[in-house]
């Protein structure tokens, strides 16, 4: 009985044994059995030496004996097993030795600090006894020694106790025994040692591997892996072993880093032979996902990510390589030249890689410049065309500078790259919050627009252009009342751009104060004041704005304000009422004289044949005459402007 559930069972196959095996089952098939010849047939001779045919090696064999059914079947490895009989095979079993129970004893203070036990402290006290006495014999202290061991009757028992036993006979468990005239065969029980050696043995890496992973102790419990691996590197922080008392708990946590280090170096051996063995067999991807599994060290990384780049199976390694720092650094080399491969040749890629990489792993300017030379010397235009999608790589690598700019501590030259994105949420966070906005002063327009898309500027209303520029608009008037940016820059670029209405938008929000958010109320009155004091400057554009957008406003201002000149603004509103005489209102018989004599299609003259000048209550008079359609007010600004 091998178990309580299992029969072991020595099985010796005489010779056609599995041929005549093969033939009953196929008999049985047909439905009947054959009988045996009457006729002598027998091959062996009837008279002289009988001589033992060509038998089979030896089987050991595992029966449940629950189901009748083979377990496990070992062939045996029997020296002339050919000319064996049955009877020269001897099976036999020695079971497992008993645990000897352990008996406690008391230990004083300096044998629980030291590990001396009685013995030693006897040993220690006792000297003249112990050398006087036969076991003294064992020494290999002195000359004398020796040659009493080798005149001395009992110095051929001593040699056989010191005689190195099978290391299977070491290991606890069964033992059995298989015996014929010419060999001893010792079985034990399996464990995963011999698996693992069995699986090296048959080159089968990932089961190694993956059986190291998941039982680390085969290797840290089996003396002989561990001789074969060789120890690993100590630890250099290990403390000295100058203090005799505190150093117990170190020697033994550097014991466990030194045989974890020696199953990791194991590891990583079998995992290379794991690559290399894929890498033969052609299957590139395998490998890749096997270097994610089972590299750990730079060294390992740096050697086999060159293997797959001088293969040029970029796409197999790329998405296993380590996406933090490790100790010691692998070599930046490495990502710029995957970097590299991808700018030249899969823009997309790149865009994910710089977001799945840390910055720190490679070097920004060397990847900065590889991307500004794709605007340089390569076809990526703002109008290319790739998968179907306009400009799709120029706004990759105009997205991955900025985002490199960036980590490189240069926000002025990244605000600028996302201008060209109108990427507004990126740029507006970049101009709070390094305070850029005197970076982009010469493009005023660009900033005031990065919300307003082309479709927006050609048919979006009043009350959606001015929400979609509403965040540039506050951020210039803060600006303005700081002294950062002053309104004449502002001014100056919108008319240039002929942008009209964003510049009646600004006019508006400085004269409003508008994004002033002071809880003090005296505050906010010297604020306010200052601002529509920066409106005075431009006193005589703000009428003629304030007239085509907002009468309500304008009336305000002619209120307030005392810097506008009274004949500019008549001149402009006479000449405007040449563009609004098909869209006056009807007139009534209380009205007709007034309107018809100051706006008829020809402007009123005075004696000297120049136009007349209307007083502040007749131009309070036409904005009530000569309402402004909103249908015609972008139209009508684009000709008076």
């Amino acid at each position: 009985m091998y178990t309580p559930t299992l029969l072991l069972v020595l099985a010796y196959i005489s010779p056609g044994a599995e041929d005549a095996e093969e033939s009953e089952e196929n008999e049985e098939v047909k439905g009947h059995k054959s009988k045996g010849s009457t006729a002598s047939t027998s091959s062996e001779p009837r008279g002289g030496i009988r001589h033992r045919q060509n038998a089979l090696s030896p089987e050991l064999r595992l029966i449940d004996l629950g189901s009748s059914q083979e377990v496990d079947t070992d062939r045996l490895t029997v020296s002339r097993f050919e000319r064996l009989s049955a009877a020269d095979y001897h099976l036999g079993v020695l079971p497992a030795a008993r645990a000897t129970p352990i008996t406690h004893t008391s230990r004083g203070t300096l044998e629980t600090l030291t590990g001396m036990g009685s013995g030693m402290w006897n040993a220690t006290i006792n000297a003249t006894s112990l050398l006087s006495s036969a076991a003294s014999i064992r020494s290999n202290g002195s000359q004398s020694d020796k040659d009493s061991k080798a005149t001395s009757s009992g110095g051929s028992n001593v040699k056989a106790r010191n005689s190195v036993a099978h290391p299977h006979l070491a290991t606890p468990g069964m033992k059995i025994f298989i015996h014929s005239p010419y060999d001893c065969i010792l079985s034990t029980k399996r464990d995963l040692s011999d698996h693992l050696s069995f699986l090296l043995e048959h080159q089968r890496y990932r089961e190694a591997w993956e059986l190291i992973d998941e039982h680390p102790e085969v290797i840290s419990s089996s003396p002989e892996k561990l001789a074969e691996i060789g120890p690993g590197t100590p630890d250099k922080t290990q403390a000295s072993s100058d203090d005799f008392f505190d150093d117990a708990s170190s020697i033994v946590d550097s014991a466990s880093r030194l045989i974890n280090s020696s199953v990791e170096k194991e590891k990583r051996r079998i995992g290379e032979l794991w690559i290399h063995q894929l890498i033969e067999q052609g299957d590139w991807v395998a490998a890749g996902k096997t270097c994610g599994r089972v590299l750990s060290t730079s060294s390992q990384w740096k050697d086999w990510v060159y293997r797959f780049v001088a293969a040029k199976k970029f796409d197999e390694i790329t998405p296993f390589i380590p996406t933090t720092q490790m100790k010691p650094p692998l070599e930046s080399t490495i990502y710029e030249v995957i970097l590299g491969n991808y700018i030249a040749n899969d823009r997309p890629k790149v865009r994910e890689l710089l977001n799945r990489w840390s910055s720190d792993l490679f070097d920004i300017q060397s990847v900065t410049r590889a991307l500004e030379n794709q605007l340089k010397y390569r076809d990526v235009r703002e109008d290319s065309v790739q998968a179907g999608e306009k400009g799709r790589d120029w706004k990759i690598i105009i997205e991955s500078m900025g985002k490199l700019y960036l980590a490189d501590g240069r926000p002025r030259e990244a605000l600028k790259c996302y201008f060209k994105l109108q990427d507004a949420n990126t740029a507006m966070t970049l101009i709070k919050e390094y305070h850029l906005l005197d970076a982009v002063t010469d493009d005023i327009p660009g900033l005031i627009l990065l919300r307003v898309t082309k479709e927006q500027q050609e048919s979006a209303s009043i009350e959606e252009l001015q929400k979609a520029s509403s965040e540039a608009i506050h951020l210039l008037v803060e600006e303005a009342q700081h002294g950062i940016v002053r309104p004449e820059v502002v001014v100056s670029q919108l008319q240039e751009r002929e942008l009209p209405l964003y510049l009646f938008f600004y006019l508006k929000a400085l004269w409003t104060a508008s994004g002033i958010h002071e809880e003090s109320y005296e505050t906010r009155e010297r604020l306010v004041a200052e601002s529509r004091a920066l409106v005075d400057s431009v006193a005589d554009l703000a009428v003629h704005l304030f007239a085509l957008y907002d009468r309500e406003l304008l009336m305000a201002f002619l209120k307030s304000s005392m810097e506008y000149t009274l004949e500019k603004v008549s001149c402009s509103l006479i000449s405007m009422s040449h563009i609004l005489t098909s869209s006056r209102p009807p007139l009534n018989a209380n009205n007709w004289t007034m309107s018809r004599s100051l706006f008829t299609s020809t402007p009123k003259l005075d004696e000297q044949n120049k136009p007349c000048i209307l007083s502040s209550t007749d131009l309070q008079m036409f904005l009530k005459l000569f309402p402004l359609p909103r249908n015609k007010m972008t139209q009508t600004c684009g000709k008076i402007y």
